[in-house]
Parts: structure tokens; sequence; C-alpha cells
């Protein structure tokens, strides 16, 4: 009896050991990879690498020369047609970010704010004086879309897996739906193998 008490406190100290969760801070962008699927490292390589592209094409360049003042874009979705859960959203806010702080186009809110502006408008009408509450109808209209896709690829052998990440993109004229920038990248590649022996 003795015995199987202490060899049931000793499995209970184990258990409970195992089942400790352990947290530490990461540096951005420095985190181990767990699991060899998307990433916050990802999203930085990708749409770095793609806006750059955009930027520096001979069509982009030849687009905004052709206008007066810099171009208006609206960044548009990103859809997730990858073998996993991807949230594209992230992806949409990065590029955001980086094309309202580029200086190289104006940026556009996304569809999805207009609502929250709207109320705000109409409240102005509502309840502040003529003089200081907005008027309706003068929202910058883009002249460009920016929208695209994430698709994988997935290669398997026994235990090891091979993930490629294919992230497209494609730049739009609103009024014309004349294209004027398309790229890829393709560049995120990762061989995962699991362990031969699982506890």
């Amino acid at each position: 009896m003795k015995k199987g008490i202490l060899i049931l406190a000793a499995f209970l100290a184990l258990f409970a050991g195992c089942s400790t969760t352990s947290v530490d801070r990461v540096e951005r962008g420095t985190a181990t990879e767990l699991s060899g699927f998307w990433n916050e490292r990802d999203v930085d390589i990708v749409c770095s690498s793609l806006l750059d592209n955009m930027f520096s094409s001979a069509r982009y360049m030849e687009y905004a020369e052709s206008i007066d003042g810099r171009p208006l874009i609206r960044v548009g979705s990103f859809r997730n047609e990858s073998d996993e859960h991807i949230d594209t959203s992230i992806v949409t806010s990065r590029m955001q970010n980086e094309i309202f702080n580029s200086g190289i186009a104006d940026f556009v809110v996304e569809r999805s704010f207009l609502d929250d502006l709207h109320e705000e408008q109409y409240y102005g009408l509502d309840y502040s004086s003529p003089s200081e509450s907005a008027s309706i109808g003068n929202e910058s209209a883009p002249d460009l879309l920016l929208q695209g896709s994430v698709r994988t690829i997935v290669q398997k052998s026994g235990k090891r897996e091979v993930r490629t990440y294919y992230v497209n993109a494609q730049l739009t004229e609103v009024e014309t739906g004349r294209l004027i920038w398309t790229g890829e990248n393709s560049e995120i590649s990762k061989e995962v193998t699991e362990p031969s022996v699982r506890w």
C-alpha cells in the first residue's frame, strides 16, 4: 500500500512538472521556428519584398509619372488559398503600414473602416455645429487597388515535409481595371522533419 502511494505521488509530481507552461519573451523576428508553418518573419519578408518590387517596377513608375500627384492606393483582401490557417489580415495591415510610411504613394483606408468613418460623419452632422462638422461625399477615391493570395505547395516523404509559400499580389487601376503591376514571392520554403520517437 505504501509503495503504491509513493508511485502515485511520483507520477503526480512528474505530471505536474510536465504540464507547467514556460513562457519567454523574444525580440520580434527572432522567434524559433516551432512548427514550420507561416509566422511573423514570413510576413516581414513577403510584404517588404513585394512592395519593394512593386514600387521599383518600370510599370508602376510609368503610371506614377502619368498622374498628377502620388497614386492613391487601397489595399484589398489577400485570400488564403493555402492548406493551413493563415490570418491574411496581418498581411493586409503590414502592406497598409509600409505603403503609408513609404512616402512613395498615398493610402486610402480599406472599406472595412469606412462604416465607422461614415458613422462619425453623420454623428457630426447631427450633433456638431455646421462650421465644425465634416461634409459628406468628399472621400478620396483610390486610383489603384492592391490585392493578392497566399498558396502553398507541400511535398511529403516519410517524416520529412517541405512547405513552399507562393504569395501573389497585383495592382489594378480602379477606373479601368487595367493591371499596373503583378508580382510573386516564393522564397519562403521550409523543411520540417518529425522526430522518430514521440513522448
